[in-house]
């Protein structure tokens, strides 16, 4: 799996919600009604019903972190939906669904508040306003999350970089230095695991949040910011609720303690 995968709805929002009308425009259109039905698809469908050239198809998917087209088809997994989208019910009732998302709110908070201590909050806002360099890396179903987060930091003059695609072309061209600062937020556990073989090349001090207790590549990061209590073996997280809830309680708290401390 490529780690590009998490960030690749990313992408194509970002192309569609773009005052452009080019043709990553047109071929973003097309394919987004097609997604379900991706691995039947060929350039020459793209070539005839987008309206556009065989190189700005190759084009296409460069821009969006893929080598081809073959390539974007084989990486276009569940990988890059939220994933809690691959465990729900689709068949069930509003209020079935609303019973079981207040249930695990509950839970989820109760876990997040034994489990996120104070003293890390201010710990990595201390951190985070004494570097130059601070990048925070996501999938693509926490970036609503980290964009209010860099958004509010504005409110002090602080600016922290935002990757959410296309992450290794990205941070490889960003300017490392081992006093930098690499944040990545990974609540399942799944797009820190697939991302951190290149990880290992960034020559820089990296944290991690998480709610998964452990996983191969750990022991890449300086310090681990757990959202779950040590030694909670309740099944894990089907309902994607500590990337939905789990980072955004996390990121206000820090959020909060910037803002009180360097306002």
């Amino acid at each position: 799996m490529s780690a590009n995968s998490f960030g690749l709805l990313n992408s194509l929002a970002a192309i569609l919600n773009s005052q452009r009308r080019d043709s990553d425009y047109a071929i973003a259109r097309y394919l987004i009604e097609r997604l379900s039905d991706i691995s039947a698809l060929s350039i020459t469908d793209i070539m005839e019903n987008a309206f556009v050239t065989r190189s700005a198809v190759r084009r296409f998917c460069n821009r969006v972190g893929f080598d081809s087209f073959s390539d974007f088809k084989a990486r276009m997994t569940t990988a890059a939906y939220p994933s809690d989208l691959n465990h729900r019910d689709l068949e069930l009732s509003i209020d079935g669904y609303r019973a079981t998302l207040d249930s695990g709110i509950s839970n989820t908070f109760e876990k997040l508040h034994q489990a996120v201590r104070t003293e890390d909050i201010v710990e990595l806002a201390q951190d985070m306003h004494a570097r130059t360099h601070v990048v925070l890396v996501c999938a693509g179903n926490t970036t609503g999350v980290l964009e209010r987060f860099q958004q509010e930091l504005f409110y002090v003059s602080k600016f922290v970089q935002l990757t959410t695609d296309t992450y290794r072309e990205r941070l490889q061209h960003a300017a490392w230095n081992p006093d930098s600062l690499l944040v990545v937020v990974s609540a399942s556990g799944v797009f820190a695991r697939e991302s951190a073989e290149w990880l290992r090349e960034i020559d820089a001090e990296k944290r991690l949040v998480t709610a998964c207790p452990s996983f191969d590549g750990q022991d890449i990061y300086d310090h681990i910011y757990q959202l779950r209590p040590e030694g909670d073996e309740s099944d894990f997280d089907r309902l994607g609720l500590f990337g939905k809830y789990g980072t955004t309680y996390f990121f206000d708290l820090l959020s909060a303690c910037y803002l009180s401390r360097f306002a």
